[in-house]
């Protein structure tokens, strides 16, 4: 799932005085002890360095999995790896919580939003993370009580014939009025709950409530996207959540009238189908161009088509190879498909706007 933009890793961050110690006796040697030690004899210790200093040498060139060891140093400092997330806020708690979500991966918990658009198809494919050795040990239970106390909301679980009905746009929670709601977070948990990731098996009516909430709180286009995919694909649920055209529909149409692209032309295939909604050549014409106008390769093709075949509009063999062939030159395979099929009329296309008109019939950009 494509995730809101967050800041690369920063070092774990601590209050300037975290190491000074307020306590006389904590880790201090006995009397008796005391009395027979030499100055020149005493061991080296971390507290004979100034606390600033001390902090200044652990946090700056720490990171999480060196924190972790060293909880283990002193008791005092077993809650470090806690105390530096919630010191450091909400961004310190995301790094941390994709740390334990990943471990080995090396996640370095940069957020995909700025990675190419999710395929309209089914099956979206797994994006490529980029990674950075944080040096924890996985452990996704902790990740995900980290991510919901960050996510500044609660869901409850619901009856059996609340999981059946299917949530729309328009289903508004009264009590849903957290600003202090983190998007991020909250795309994240329906992705655990939707897997079982962190938990003790999937949860998909949780899911859903974390990617409503997120649309609603936090005005998210891509929970919007989620749902709709979710509702009109089963593989986007696991198979967990049984397919509803009509509120596909209603998501796909939410999310589009937010800017998200790839619902666009989801959209202009509700309407050109009929899925959800009463089939329309005028709006599928209009939201396929809409999608196309943003740079949907694929929605070019779609326009072509529709002036190939005079669906909303007067057939025009020169228009539809001209949406073709821009469709071609962002990608679109089928969009080389339709030139050829309208060959004789591409090659008659004034040259200014095909410039490359012959390297795509011949290569196939």
């Amino acid at each position: 799932m494509v995730s809101p933009t967050r800041n690369h890793m920063q070092t774990p961050s601590l209050p300037a005085l975290y190491f000074s110690s307020n306590d006389e006796n904590d880790d201090a040697p006995t009397t008796s002890t005391t009395n027979t030690m030499t100055e020149q004899t005493a061991p080296p210790s971390l507290q004979t360095l100034p606390p600033e200093l001390l902090h200044k040498c652990l946090t700056q060139y720490c990171d999480w999995g060196d924190l972790a060891k060293l909880a283990c140093v002193q008791s005092k400092w077993k809650n470090i790896v806690h105390d530096s997330a919630i010191y450091g806020g909400r961004d310190a708690m995301w790094e941390l919580s994709m740390c334990l979500l990943h471990g080995d991966d090396k996640y370095d918990g940069s957020s995909s939003d700025n990675e190419k658009e999710e395929s309209t198809s089914e099956d979206s494919g797994s994006n490529i993370r980029p990674k950075n050795n944080r040096g924890l040990q996985k452990n996704e239970a902790l990740a995900v009580k980290y991510l919901t106390l960050m996510s500044g909301v609660e869901v409850s679980l619901s009856s059996q014939e609340e999981q059946s009905k299917s949530l729309l746009p328009s289903d508004i929670d009264s009590s849903d009025n957290s600003n202090r709601a983190d998007e991020a977070a909250l795309l994240q948990l329906a992705e655990c709950h939707l897997s079982g990731t962190g938990l003790s098996q999937p949860n998909p009516t949780a899911a859903l409530q974390y990617l409503t909430k997120a649309y609603h709180l936090t005005n998210s286009v891509i929970s919007a996207h989620k749902l709709a995919l979710i509702y009109e694909y089963p593989t986007q649920s696991n198979n967990l959540i049984p397919i509803d055209v009509v509120a596909a529909f209603q998501w796909f149409k939410a999310a589009s009238e937010k800017g998200h692209v790839s619902s666009m032309a989801e959209l202009a295939l509700c309407y050109e189908l009929g899925c959800g909604v009463e089939a329309s050549d005028d709006e599928a014409l209009d939201w396929y161009r809409k999608a196309a106008n943003h740079g949907h390769s694929a929605s070019h093709y779609s326009v072509g088509e529709h002036f190939e075949e005079a669906r909303g509009v007067n057939m025009d063999h020169e228009e539809a190879c001209l949406w073709y062939y821009r469709g071609a030159l962002l990608g679109c395979s089928d969009g080389i498909g339709g030139l050829r099929r309208l060959e004789n009329v591409a090659r008659n296309l004034p040259r200014r706007l095909a410039p490359q008109l012959d390297e795509v019939l011949l290569l196939g950009l």
